[in-house]
Order: structure tokens, then sequence, then C-alpha cells
């Protein structure tokens, strides 16, 4: 009844676009009741990535900068793909409607007892328990610690595959243009430049960043925003605005740094 009274309260004050997907996407609702500020922090993690992202590119890169834009660009596309899905990964989640008895999907098919125990597995690790369900025990706190980082790292070399194959397009496609200008000129073909780095090493440490840096991280936000929420907010409510965008920028000024040193360490920029 309560999530039904949540519900009714969502679409109600909601923004229009806010409704309409909630209605539309039960992903987008499930996260809604349990958290109303959901879709903002997507904006907000989106927004602030994409600008300290250039920031440090521009900063760590330096002269290099255009040179290695085709990595700058792979990296800010998957990166903004990344942030929804570390946001949605580690959202809290609601349900309308009573749960059924026997859990369904592949994995309860196939797994039935691995599908009951990440069931009792929070979406955070400082994730408060829902009302009226059980109590998150201690080993499931710090059993999804393992379950992010399986699901962040599967993430990460997904799109990290993704975002290099279309950087190491660019670079062919860039290269090939030069090439033509220079034999329209008369003049020598320009030196080919860096070398593209493997897709599957691009992977891999895309798995590697998102696994260990981003699960660390991305827990440590949930946990201070939570604070936030039942503490100042209470009183003041535009304060759990304020602390999403200053958790989140500085957690992304420090994780775009981190990267990029990560990425050079690997050998693959």
């Amino acid at each position: 009844a309560s999530v039904l009274a949540s519900y009714a309260a969502l679409l109600r004050t909601a923004p229009p676009l806010t409704a309409a997907l909630a209605r539309a996407v039960p992903a987008v609702r499930a996260r809604l009741l349990r958290d109303p500020r959901y879709l903002f922090k997507v904006a907000a993690e989106v927004a602030i990535d994409s600008g300290c992202a250039t920031v440090a590119e521009v900063r760590k890169r330096g002269p290099e900068f255009w040179d290695e834009f085709e990595f700058y660009l792979s990296d800010l596309v998957v990166g903004c793909v990344l942030d929804v899905v570390l946001v949605t990964l580690m959202a809290p989640t609601a349900a309308l409607g009573r749960p059924s008895a026997r859990p369904s999907g592949f994995l309860s098919t196939r797994a039935p007892r691995l599908a009951s125990a990440l069931a009792r597995v929070p979406s955070a690790v400082l994730e408060a328990s829902p009302p009226g369900g059980p109590r998150y025990t201690p080993a499931a706190r710090a059993a999804c610690l393992g379950v992010k980082f399986g699901e962040y790292s599967l993430a990460g070399m997904a799109c990290g595959a993704a975002g290099q194959a279309l950087a190491n397009g660019l670079m062919g496609l860039k290269r090939s243009l030069a090439a033509s200008a220079a034999a329209s000129a008369g003049a020598p073909p320009p030196h080919p430049g860096l070398t593209p780095p493997p897709v599957g090493l691009t992977a891999l440490t895309w798995g590697a960043f998102m696994g260990l840096s981003s699960n660390v991280r991305y827990q440590i936000v949930y946990g201070l925003e939570r604070g936030v929420d039942a503490s100042l907010a209470r009183s003041f409510p535009p304060a759990a605005y304020a602390a999403t965008l200053a958790f989140r920028f500085v957690n992304n000024v420090i994780g775009g740094e981190n990267f990029i040193d990560m990425a050079r360490w690997m050998g693959i920029q």
C-alpha cells in the first residue's frame, strides 16, 4: 500500500517527463519509488563527468590533446554510458504489487540457490533495508562489493571494447584523410603517429577500473548521500541536491585523473 501511495504521489507531483518515464519504463519506476532523485543523480553524473573528464584530459594530455583526440572522444562516450550504468546498478529499487513467492528469470531457473542469495544482497553496501522487508545482514552487505565488482567489470569491459573500436575507427579515418590530402598535394605521406591499442586490453582496463576504483568510490558517494538525506536534508531538502552535486563532482575529478593514469600504466594510451 505504501509503495502504491508513493507511485500515485510520484505521478501527481513529478515533472511531466519524469512521470512519463515512470509509467513507461519499469526499471526507472522501480528506482524512483525508492529514490525520487534518481534521475537527478543520473543527469548530474553525466554532466559533471563530461565536464570533469574534459578538463582532466586536457590537463593530463597537454600539447598532445588534439593528436590524441580519438582517445578523449572514446573515453567521453564510454564514460557517459557508464555513468548511467553506475548510478542505475547502485540505485535501490521498489516494485508495485506483491512479490511472487517463486522468483522468476533465467538465473532462478538454472541456479535457484544463487538467485535466492543474490536477492538478499542490497544494491549498495550502505543501502537502508526496505520498509517491511528483511534486514540486510553484514554478510550480505559485504557480498554487495563482490556483486558490484562483477556487474561493473562486465559493463566496463563491454563499453570499453565498443569505445576503443570507435576510437580506432576514427583514428583510421583521420589517417586516411591525411594521406589523401598529402597525395593530392604531392607531399610525402604523414607520419602514422600513435599505434591503436588492442581492443581486448582496453576492455580489460575498463573492467578492472570499474570493478575496483569505481565500485569503491561510488559506494562511498552513496553512503555520504544517504547520510545527508538522514540528517541535514530532513530540515532543509535542497541540501540533498547540493550534496549530490558536491560529492559527485569530487568523485569525478578523482576518477577521471585516476583512469588516465591507469590507462597509461596499462599501455593503452
